[in-house]
C-alpha cells in the first residue's frame, strides 16, 4: 500500500514532459563590417501536440557574450510570439527596421577583418494549456518553461575597397617583379653576373 501511495505522489508532483521547440537560425546573407550589424532572422517550430508556445526573450552564449568584438540586442521580447501546437512560425527574415527576427549583433568600431565570432542563441520560453490570444485566456493554465537554442556566427568580412587595395598592392608587386626579370633578360650575360666584359678581339 504505502509503494502504491509513494508512486502516486511521484506522478502528481512530477513535471510534465513536454516536446521542446526547435529553432533553425536564417542568417543574414550580406556580409557585416567594422562598426556594422549582422543579425538573424528564424523559424520556430512548436512539436507539442497539446500546449501553446510564448517566446519570452532571447540571449547569446559562447564567444557572441564576451562583449570583445560586439554586443547582442534581442528582439524577441519586444515581440508577442505565439506558436499553437504542432505549429510553426514560418520563416520570419531579419529586419532590423521592424525589430524582425531573433535579434542583431553589433560590431565594435574596431575589429579586424574576417572576423569570426561563434557562439549560440538560446530563446527562453513559457508553456500554456490555452491559448494566450484567447480572450479568456487563464493565466493558470501555465504548463511549463524552458530554453532552445542554435548555433550563431557573426562574421566581418572585407570591404570591397580595402580588398580591390590588396588586390592593387599583389598586382603591382608582380609588375615590379615582371620588369626586373625584363630587364635582366636584355642585359649582356657577363653584367648580370657582375664579371668584367672581355676586351673586344
Amino acid at each position: 500500500m504505502k509503494r502504491i501511495l509513494f508512486a502516486a505522489l511521484l506522478i502528481t508532483f512530477a513535471p510534465a514532459a513536454y516536446a521542446v521547440p526547435v529553432l533553425t537560425l536564417i542568417p543574414t546573407t550580406a556580409g557585416a563590417v567594422a562598426g556594422g550589424v549582422t543579425g538573424w532572422g528564424y523559424e520556430i517550430t512548436n512539436p507539442d501536440p497539446a500546449n501553446f508556445v510564448v517566446l519570452n526573450d532571447s540571449f547569446v552564449a559562447g564567444g557572441l557574450s564576451t562583449g570583445v568584438f560586439g554586443n547582442y540586442v534581442d528582439y524577441i521580447a519586444s515581440n508577442f510570439i505565439v506558436i499553437g501546437p504542432n505549429g510553426d512560425t514560418g520563416p520570419v527574415a531579419f529586419n532590423r527596421g521592424t525589430l524582425a527576427g531573433v535579434g542583431e549583433f553589433d560590431f565594435n568600431p574596431v575589429v579586424p577583418p574576417t572576423t569570426r565570432v561563434s557562439g549560440t542563441i538560446n530563446i527562453e520560453y513559457s508553456l500554456f494549456a490555452q491559448d494566450p490570444l484567447d480572450p479568456n485566456f487563464d493565466p493558470d493554465s501555465f504548463v511549463g518553461s524552458g530554453t532552445f537554442s542554435a548555433s550563431a556566427e557573426a562574421v566581418i568580412t572585407p570591404e570591397p575597397g580595402s580588398g580591390m587595395l590588396v588586390a592593387l598592392a599583389f598586382v603591382a608587386a608582380a609588375l615590379v617583379l615582371w620588369r626586373k626579370r625584363a630587364t635582366d633578360a636584355a642585359r649582356p650575360r657577363a653584367d648580370r653576373c657582375g664579371w668584367p666584359e672581355s676586351p673586344e678581339q
